[in-house]
């Protein structure tokens, strides 16, 4: 049999569910884009190529044992995450390397191993959702609530009624007033630093990375952009931290901008170190990490990992679908990604510095 798209994996009454299937609080059943949506979306053309691209490497058996998750109504978590597992061998395929899906034997079990000829590494996949409170917001309006900080407005015109409803919608988590140095970047930080973070699924003795996909983050994904992997943005209101880069490079104390208004914005101190900057019994095992944005792919590596990335390894990731050479920190030089890592923190410091002296409290 074959496979060229999600479709193709799927039973004519399984889609007939997927199709009938109401909305959830990300919009419309996550395989329903795929397979129905007119108006397809970059990421909904790779799940469809990487169906192709397996089932053209002999692996029709890892897509029928994937099939059922695809369509799982009770869970659309689950199907979020099925789908960014088969992203994610067809990336790797398409970039050249060797892939392996991993048998599971239990929740420590890892995804799969690839290899770019010099040596295998374990990938962990992990679909990032958006917040369970978001989800309770959208459920509360959707059953005509008015949470606080929700605004309903309604207007007749020519004999009818528009009605629309006013939210702030936060994926990583509100922040909380009575907390402090709490944010909505301290809290997109904290909830990336955390993921899988127990890494029972990696190895202590070889390379390994997390793949986090994104790309079903909340109902409006696209707004984490590829900016977020870099130290600081730039805005017109002030200046903003990469929530992504500090998750993984950040340090306990940094400080955490938020943009208000030219050279008064909103800070905060982090409140633990980065991913990458853990050590002791907390160090992490990851050689680094590939974030799967909307718009592309970044390759953040560990610089103190205890295994290094292999070389080719690198060298091939810059190959996946939509790589983004610019935003991501990498050791294509020994020692780059180390000299990257502090340059931001020093940047960082900098402009904080130049904060207090130009606007002090």
């Amino acid at each position: 049999m074959k496979f060229q798209t999600v479709r193709d994996l799927l039973s004519e009454k399984e889609l007939e569910a997927i199709q009938a299937a109401p909305l959830i609080s990300t919009g419309r059943f996550p395989t329903w884009y795929p397979i129905f949506s007119s108006d397809r979306r970059p990421v909904d053309y790779l799940s469809n190529e990487a169906v192709a691209r397996i089932c053209s490497e002999g692996d029709v058996g890892w897509l029928g044992l994937l099939a059922p998750r695809l369509c799982r109504m009770d869970d659309p978590e689950e199907a979020s995450a099925a789908l960014a597992e088969l992203r994610t061998y067809g990336a790797f395929l398409e970039a050249g390397f060797k892939v392996r899906p991993i048998p599971v034997k239990d929740d420590s079990t890892p995804d799969f191993e690839v290899d770019a000829g010099d040596g295998p590494v374990i990938v962990e996949v992990f679909a990032k959702h958006q917040d369970e409170s978001e989800i309770t917001l959208w459920e509360e309006i959707e059953a005509g609530k008015t949470p606080e900080g929700v605004e309903r407005r309604s207007a007749k015109v020519n004999g009818g009624e528009i009605r629309t409803v006013i939210s702030e919608r936060r994926p990583g988590g509100a922040p909380d007033p009575a907390k402090p140095n709490d944010s909505v970047q301290a809290n997109l930080i904290s909830r990336m630093c955390g993921a899988k973070g127990k890494e029972d699924q990696f190895p202590s003795d070889g390379p390994s990375l997390l793949w986090i996909d994104l790309r079903s983050f909340g109902a409006w994904p696209e707004a984490v952009k590829l900016e977020q992997c870099v130290p600081l943005v730039s805005g017109h209101h002030g200046l903003t931290s990469g929530a992504l880069w500090y998750a993984f490079y950040g340090w306990k104390d940094a400080p955490i901008f938020e943009e208000d208004f030219p050279l008064h914005e909103r800070v905060v101190k982090m409140g633990h170190n980065g991913r990458f900057r853990l050590e002791g019994k907390k160090k992490s095992k990851l050689s680094g990490v590939i974030l799967a944005l909307p718009e592309g792919l970044v390759l953040l590596e560990n610089p103190w990992a205890n295994h290094a990335l292999p070389d080719q390894a690198r060298r091939f990731a810059e190959r996946l679908p939509w790589f983004n050479l610019g935003h991501s920190v990498c050791n294509w030089s020994p020692g780059d990604a180390e000299t990257l890592a502090e340059t931001g923190r020093r940047q960082i410091e900098a402009m904080k510095t130049w904060r207090e002296t130009l606007d002090p409290p």
